[in-house]
């Protein structure tokens, strides 16, 4: 064991490459000749590393557990011990670290500023050839504007370094061990340290996600080393996992749809575990002879290779998994950023056509018209390589929480379908270029939190001219805004937001939950009141009875959603007198033993019974009783009695739900009656109380049509 604990050095190629083989006694040979190495070199290059700590003696839970499950029996193993390299963009010493430990509690400053410079780590096994083991290093920021659109998954991941806490936010990555784990293993693993509901400590080792891999196979022995997994085993390792995924074959798909896919996937923080086939670099001469025989030549002609012109032509090096984790999409070029252990995290996948290439040795691609290109940076760090690979994808899984059972696929076609039913119907004012959707799976929470913070404009400024949304339109907004916030809805939703020229038109809610037969939009939220309404009228007017019903998709119960029949006798009701509200409080009066106690002179109006009210309530008539309460029930009726003995409106409506409430008092004009909706417990609250006491005021015309009433501030 060495004496010192630790050894800080500045960051540089050759000083990672002795700290690794100080760690354990000996060479480790193809250090620098690893593609690994170079390219974390290269990443942490990039993020400005100045310095390089080596923690001698670390136990990282999974290399424990996969050294419990293979490499104990091993004779000549070198232990369970592993060691760690973490990463700065600071000049970090012996006498830097030594002094915050010696600090103790006064080290809170230094421990922020040390944490601030944090890049991350990489645990190194003991191992000599795949000794990259958990490795979390600081993902490079996002950006998303008109020009660029990029995400990259990242979590918060705890440190201990000696006992100073600091954290990094990455995916952790690790080399593929090829012995107790396969490429797809580690995707696997990958993919689950990117589900952020799942705490890293609970997350298997590749050993154990291996073992769970083949135990459905009959007479599996469960032994290493393994060699790779079918997609059969890749699934059932995420049942194990007690996880919901969606899996598809990824044979030829649309290269528009499978970026979507990726978009909408990253947005909801959620991983894909993608296989394919890997091609790489030809010999010449294949690429030359490949080259001469896509060629038609005449009969009896013939070609010498030293004058071929010669194609790049990739030759199949079998099947591969990756873990896709970001993308990044602009004028220029579709970039997916993948976790691949051959190569580090974060790498750059690009999206090329293969027309571009030449494919030889391969029986399973014939269809496919594209690829993800893996690139590589260029020894200066200043520009990416082209791609050095491709891998051309057969299959993708979609790992997600177990609710989650509805697939993208089918909001993706409901999406597809609105907007070319839109553009058919207002051929010429749009184009698809100028419409895009955003989908990604969210909590119901959070979106009701960002609709809270949400306020529509009610001055709209559309390629020139001005136009005001009216009060009407306003008001059913913020009632269907309402509807939307107190609404029961299940907790995960696929949300699809519809943007014209960059502008969020609407919203349209899926229920994650629901099942492809069923009927998924569980809610519309229009963004922008003028444009928004008038793309949602060109579905207002069909009929959904003469969409074709498809459990593909549900632009049926999209277009149900925006026909259903809204006017209802209480959404009259509540138009007319307000929603229902409970009372603030209720009096010690009001409560006798106990007990709710109803007013004794309390009459309810279902309709017209008497000319005047003086003639139902003869002491109010005589000036005994000051004045009348009245409330409208949430049902809608009528609820009129004498005030006595500080009993109020809670003991008219049985301290239950009403709507706008208020008094009836004698006016100063003989023969009129001042009525008001100055109920202290029940109208205090509403916004627009005096529209809602006008109509209260008519309905007592209607039913007293004796009386004559007045509202405060109007003339008899």
């Amino acid at each position: 064991m060495p004496m010192i604990s630790y050894l800080a050095s500045t960051f540089e190629k050759q000083t990672i490459t002795n700290l690794v083989r100080e760690c354990f006694g000996y060479d480790f040979p193809d250090i620098f000749r690893k593609d690994q190495v170079d390219y974390l070199f290269n990443y942490l290059r990039i993020l400005g590393a100045q310095s390089v700590l080596l923690e001698h003696s670390y136990v990282d839970k999974d290399y424990l557990e996969d050294f419990s499950r293979y490499y104990v029996k091993r004779f000549g193993n070198d232990g369970h011990r592993c060691a760690r390299l973490h990463f700065f963009s600071s000049k970090v010493d012996h006498r830097h670290i030594t002094s915050i430990l010696e600090s103790g509690a006064r080290a809170g400053k230094a421990i922020s500023a040390l944490n601030n410079e944090y890049l991350g780590f990489v645990v190194l096994k003991p191992l000599p050839r795949t000794f990259i083991g958990k490795t979390c290093l600081k993902v490079m920021p996002d950006e998303r504007s008109s020009e660029k659109d990029k995400k990259r998954l990242a979590r918060t991941y705890k440190v201990d370094l000696f006992g100073i806490p600091l954290t990094v936010n990455s995916i952790a990555f690790q080399e593929q061990d090829k012995v107790v784990a396969a490429c797809a293993t580690t995707a696997i693993w990958v993919a689950l340290h990117c589900l952020t509901w799942r705490q890293p400590r609970s997350i298997p080792s590749c050993s154990e996600i291996t073992i769970n891999a083949i135990n459905h196979i009959p007479d599996s022995s469960n032994s290493f080393p393994s060699k790779q997994l079918s997609n059969k085993q890749i699934l059932r390792s995420l049942d194990i996992e007690g996880l919901r995924y969606h899996a598809e074959s990824t044979e030829a798909p649309d290269r528009a749809d499978f970026l979507q896919s990726v978009v909408a996937h990253t947005d909801s923080s959620l991983p894909i575990i993608l296989s394919g086939e890997v091609f790489n670099d030809a010999t010449a001469k294949e690429a030359c002879v490949a080259d001469i025989s896509q060629q038609k030549m005449p009969p009896g002609s013939a070609v010498s290779l030293d004058h071929a012109a010669p194609r790049r032509a990739l030759s199949s090096r079998g099947g591969h998994a990756i873990c896709i984790v970001g993308y990044k999409i602009d004028e220029e070029e579709q970039v997916l950023y993948v976790h691949d252990d051959r190569l580090g995290p974060y790498a750059r996948a690009k999206l090329v056509e293969l027309a571009d290439y030449e494919l030889l040795k391969s029986m399973d691609v014939r269809d496919q018209k594209w690829a993800l290109g893996l690139q590589k940076m260029s020894e200066c760090g200043q520009y990416w390589e082209e791609p050095h690979e491709l891998i051309v994808p057969l299959f993708a899984v979609v790992p997600s929480e177990k609710k989650a059972r509805l697939p993208y696929v089918y909001v993706h076609e409901t999406c597809r379908l609105i907007e070319q039913m839109l553009l058919d119907e207002l051929e010429g004012q749009m184009s698809d270029c100028e419409l895009k959707w955003r989908t990604s799976l969210r909590e119901i929470s959070s979106i009701r939190c960002e609709i809270l913070n949400h306020s529509a404009a009610r001055r709209v400024n559309h390629e020139g001219s001005v136009g005001r949304v009216t009060n009407a339109q306003y008001e059913q907004w913020l009632a269907d805004k309402l509807a939307l916030l107190t609404g029961g809805f299940a907790r995960l939703q696929w949300e699809s937001t519809l943007e014209y020229q960059g502008v969020p038109l609407f919203t349209v809610l899926f229920d994650a939950s629901e099942i492809p037969q069923g009927d998924a939009v569980s809610a519309i939220y229009v963004k922008d009141i003028t444009i928004g309404n008038v793309v949602l009228d060109v579905f207002r007017t069909k009929d959904p009875d003469k969409i074709e019903a498809n459990s593909g998709h549900f632009l049926q119960s999209f277009i149900r959603h925006l026909t259903a029949e809204k006017s209802s006798r209480l959404d009259y009701l509540d138009q007319t007198y307000g929603t229902p509200r409970a009372p603030r409080n209720i009096r010690e009066s009001e409560f006798p033993e106990g007990k709710i106690k109803l007013n004794e002179t309390l009459e309810t109006f279902y309709e017209p019974k008497c000319k005047t009210l003086r003639e139902k309530f003869p002491r109010f008539a005589k000036k005994e009783v000051a004045n009348l309460i009245w409330a409208i029930t949430v049902d809608g009726d009528l609820l009129v009695a004498e005030e006595y003995d500080n009993r109020g409106h809670p003991s008219i409506t049985g301290f239950k739900s009403a709507r706008i409430a208020g008094e009836i008092r004698h006016c100063h004009v003989e023969g009129w009656l001042s009525i008001n909706a100055e109920s202290g417990r029940y109208s205090r609250d509403y916004a627009n109380p005096a529209a809602f006491l006008v109509n209260a005021k008519a309905r007592f015309e209607r039913y007293f049509p004796g009386e004559k009433f007045k509202t405060a501030g109007e003339k008899p």
